[in-house]
C-alpha cells in the first residue's frame, strides 16, 4: 500500500477540489452575503479564475524550489480559509475572497498534485493520472448532491461545517502522508526551453482543446435539454452519468496508452469528441442527449488522460524532474480552453442555436487535429 499512497492523497486532493467547487455553487444564493444576481454571480465566477490564472504559475514555482508536499499543504490551509469565509462573509467583497481563495487551492492541487503523480508513477503514467482524475470526477458528483441534501437538514451551515471537516482530513493526508521530499533530486532546466518544447506544447494544446469541448455543454445544454421539456431530475441524472462515464474509461484508456502511440490516443480522443458533440446536436429527447454526452465524456477521458501524462513523459526525455512548472502549463492550458469556452459561449449565444453552437465547437477541434501531430518523432513512444 506504501507504493501508493501518494496516488491515494492526490486523489482525495482532487476529489475534494471538486467537491468544493460543486458543493459552494448552488450554496451561493443562500450565503449571508445577500441575494446573488447574475452580476454579483459572475464576479464570483470571476474571481475563481482569477485565483487559478494568479496562482498556477507561483505553485509551478515552488514545487521546482521548495519541493511539493509543502505547496500542497499550503493550498489545503487555503481551501480551508475559503470554506471559513463562505461559512462567515456577510458582504460580496469577502465571498469574492473566499472564491479567489478557492482558486489559488485549485491552482496547487492540480499543479503540484499532478507533478506528484507524475513523478512517483513514470512507469504507468497514464493509467495512474486517470485514477487520479477519477477522484475529480467523483467530487463532481458528491459536490452537488452533497451540498443540496445537507443544506434541506441543516441549512446553509450544516453543508459547509461538513466540508471544513474533510478539508481537515485532507490536511492530515497532505501533512502526514505525502513523501517529505521529492524522488528526485532538483535541478535547474532551462524552462523557457522545456515549456516551448513541441513535445510540451503538443499535450497542453490537446488540453486546452478538450476543455473547451467539454467546456461548451456545460452552460448550454442544461437550459436547452430544460426548454425542451426535460424535467430537473432527469437533467441532474444525465450531468451525473456522464462524469461516471469518464471514470469507467480510465483502464481502458491506460491499457490503450500502452499498446498505440500517445499522440494517437489523443486524436482518437479530440475527434471522438468532435463527433460527439456533432451527434448531440442532432439528437432529440433527454434519453439519447444523455447518451451523447456520456460518449463525450468517455471521449474527453482518451484526450485528458493521456495529455496529462504525455506532459510528464516529455519532461522525462529531458532528463529532468521539473515536473510542477509543466503542469502549471496544464492548468493554465485547461483554464485558457474554458476561458474560450465562455466567450465562445456568451458570442454565439446571441445568433446561433445551442445545436450550432456545439456543432461549430466540435468542427473547431477536428480543425485543430493536425497541430497535435506536430511532436518530434521520439514522442511516439508508447510508455515513459
Amino acid at each position: 500500500m506504501r507504493q501508493f499512497r501518494v496516488l491515494g492523497v492526490v486523489t482525495f486532493a482532487l476529489f475534494m477540489d471538486y467537491l468544493i467547487y460543486g458543493l459552494i455553487v448552488p450554496l451561493t444564493p443562500y450565503s449571508p452575503a445577500g441575494a446573488m444576481t447574475g452580476d454579483r454571480l459572475a464576479l464570483l465566477y470571476l474571481s475563481y479564475a482569477l485565483g487559478v490564472l494568479a496562482a498556477t504559475p507561483l505553485f509551478g514555482w515552488l514545487g521546482e524550489r521548495i519541493g511539493y508536499r509543502r505547496p500542497m499543504v499550503v493550498g489545503v490551509l487555503l481551501s480551508g480559509t475559503a470554506i471559513l469565509l463562505f461559512w462567515l462573509a456577510p458582504n460580496l467583497p469577502l465571498l469574492a475572497l473566499a472564491r479567489l481563495f478557492q482558486g489559488a487551492s485549485a491552482a496547487a492541487t492540480w499543479t503540484v498534485g499532478l507533478a506528484l503523480v507524475a513523478e512517483h508513477y513514470a512507469q504507468n503514467r497514464v493509467r495512474m493520472m486517470g485514477y487520479a482524475l477519477v477522484g475529480s470526477t467523483a467530487g463532481s458528483i458528491a459536490g452537488p448532491i452533497m451540498g443540496g441534501s445537507l443544506h434541506l437538514l441543516g441549512g446553509y451551515t450544516l453543508p459547509l461545517a461538513v466540508t471544513a471537516g474533510l478539508v481537515a482530513v485532507d490536511f492530515m493526508l497532505r501533512v502526514f502522508v505525502l513523501p517529505a521530499e521529492r524522488a528526485h533530486a532538483r535541478s535547474n532546466p532551462d524552462l523557457r526551453a522545456v515549456l516551448l518544447d513541441k513535445s510540451v506544447l503538443v499535450p497542453a494544446l490537446a488540453t486546452a482543446l478538450a476543455a473547451f469541448g467539454w467546456g461548451t455543454v456545460e452552460p448550454l445544454l442544461p437550459a436547452y435539454l430544460e426548454r425542451g421539456g426535460a424535467a430537473a431530475a432527469e437533467i441532474g441524472l444525465i450531468f451525473t452519468a456522464a462524469p461516471i462515464a469518464y471514470g469507467l474509461c480510465a483502464p481502458l484508456v491506460g491499457w490503450a496508452s500502452e499498446h498505440v502511440a500517445i499522440r494517437w490516443v489523443i486524436v482518437f480522443g479530440i475527434a471522438g469528441m468532435a463527433c460527439s458533440l456533432a451527434a448531440i446536436s442532432r439528437l432529440s429527447g433527454a434519453l439519447a442527449i444523455g447518451g451523447g454526452l456520456c460518449a463525450l465524456s468517455a471521449a474527453f477521458a482518451f484526450t485528458l488522460n493521456p495529455a496529462s501524462a504525455e506532459l510528464g513523459n516529455a519532461i522525462d526525455r529531458r532528463g529532468l524532474s521539473c515536473y510542477a512548472a509543466v503542469y502549471a502549463v496544464y492548468n493554465i492550458a485547461y483554464s485558457a480552453g474554458m476561458i474560450a469556452t465562455s466567450a465562445l459561449a456568451g458570442a454565439a449565444a446571441r445568433w446561433a442555436s445551442v445545436p450550432q453552437i456545439l456543432l461549430c465547437t466540435g468542427v473547431v477541434l477536428l480543425v485543430c487535429i493536425p497541430l497535435l501531430l506536430l511532436g518530434r518523432s521520439h514522442a511516439e513512444t508508447v510508455k515513459p
